[in-house]
């Protein structure tokens, strides 16, 4: 399915950095104050990162970098669609207690 990404090693690498950018990038949002740790965006990021790190194993796999991925994926999916069949109208326990 991927197999036209084994032949640029290269963009498989340049992937998986912009999904390490992503990581930090997020986490400092959070951090600093600026996103929501339980928000649909933290949590698409987090997927997104995911993602791209996940490509990056094409070429140099890894065990336990390829499970780490896969459960950022399916957690933060689980947590998008938490939140998105939560709606606006129903606050977490966190947004009603701020």
């Amino acid at each position: 399915m991927f197999d036209f990404l084994s032949a640029y090693p290269g963009l498989t690498d340049a992937i998986g950095v912009a999904g390490f950018i992503t990581y930090i990038i997020s986490f400092c949002l959070v951090q600093t104050g600026r996103l929501c740790g339980n928000s649909v965006a933290f949590a698409a990021a987090n997927v997104v990162a995911a993602a791209f790190v996940l490509v990056s194993l094409i070429n140099a796999f890894n065990v336990a970098s390829f499970l780490i991925q896969i459960s950022f994926i399916s957690i933060g999916l689980c947590g998008i669609l938490r939140k998105l069949r939560q709606g606006k109208n129903n606050p977490s326990p966190v947004q009603a207690a701020a």
